[in-house]
């Protein structure tokens, strides 16, 4: 059975895990990442190369950044300050003498979804991974939309409210980022700093109705950039990803406020796509990186 060495590269550290082909980790963990240097980058993925690299297929990457994931070159590297249109791959194929492929993140959480998830044999549909910002992807007739300049899915940078473009304040990454939620649930309860995990906790543990509403209000401000953009893209399904997701309860909220935008538009012309919680969650993009070495190594494609 065929093994892989995947490898998701973070600005706070580097989670790595050797998977075969039925999605079983055979080996997992993550250590320290160091962004300042190429010097740095390639001695800590030769380190776990060479500890658990024999006898897998190569080097499956998920990073942040704007990646040509067919070429292997990453015009941007997001935390790795140091990547301005640097051939990664292939640099680190000289250097570990091994097939290396490179993915967006967020675009690996999608490939994990088109390959083994919620979005396999979907025909149109796009992923929203909920974070600091609002990574994700579009797939058009069962492919990945890379994009011409490799940046589909971008959608922390959508704008919301003409009207408030001047400050910024409309942007998807502010609205429905991390601090996001914080501000829904602070202007609704008066409480401040309180995350999805609090959140939670608060409504079901202690019925908190304001904290509650301002979940709700959250998803509300999602439902207005589902709709903008199934507007656009006619997509059949929606998948939720990020920390968040992980809760039940919060995908039966967004649900719910999908059905009241759609049911409060004006025009009945945009059809509703189905709303899904992604299949993978913390592992997404370790799966999604191997599913872009498989079809860019191995042909795996689109069925």
């Amino acid at each position: 059975m065929k093994k892989y060495m995947a490898v998701d590269l973070g600005g706070t550290a580097i989670k790595y895990g050797v998977v075969d082909e039925k999605l079983n980790f055979l080996s997992k963990g993550k250590v320290d990442s160091r962004c300042d240097t190429q010097e740095e980058f390639v001695e800590d993925l030769r380190k776990i190369w060479e500890e658990f690299g024999e006898g897998t297929e190569g080097l499956c990457i998920s990073m942040p950044g704007i990646i040509d994931r067919f070429k292997g070159f990453a015009h941007t590297g997001g935390a790795y300050r140091w990547i301005k249109k640097t051939p990664v791959a292939s640099l680190l194929s000289d250097e570990l003498g091994c097939k290396v492929t490179i993915c967006n993140d967020a675009k690996s959480a999608a490939m994990a979804e088109i390959g083994f998830g919620s979005l396999k044999d979907v025909r149109n549909a796009v992923a929203i991974i909920l974070g600091t910002g609002i990574g994700g992807a579009v797939i058009i007739n069962g492919k990945l939309v890379d994009g011409s300049h490799y940046s589909s899915g971008e959608f922390s940078f959508i704008r919301g409210d003409y009207k408030a473009r001047e400050k910024n304040n409309d942007i998807f990454a502010f609205i429905n980022g991390v601090q996001g939620l914080k501000d829904a649930i602070k202007e609704a309860s008066g409480l401040e700093d309180i995350d999805g995990l609090k959140a939670f906790k608060l409504i079901k543990e202690e019925h908190n109705e304001q904290v509650l509403q301002g979940v709700k209000d959250f998803c509300w401000y999602l439902a207005f950039y589902i709709y903008n953009l199934q507007a656009a893209l006619d997509a059949d399904k929606f998948v939720i990803g990020g920390g968040i997701s992980n809760e039940p309860m919060f995908i039966d909220l967004v649900k719910e406020a999908v059905e009241k935008k759609f049911d409060s538009a004006v025009f009945d012309a945009i059809p509703r796509p189905v709303i899904e919680v992604c299949r993978f969650q913390s592992d997404a993009n370790l799966i999604g990186a191997v599913y872009n070495f498989m079809e860019i190594m191995e042909g795996a494609g689109y069925q």
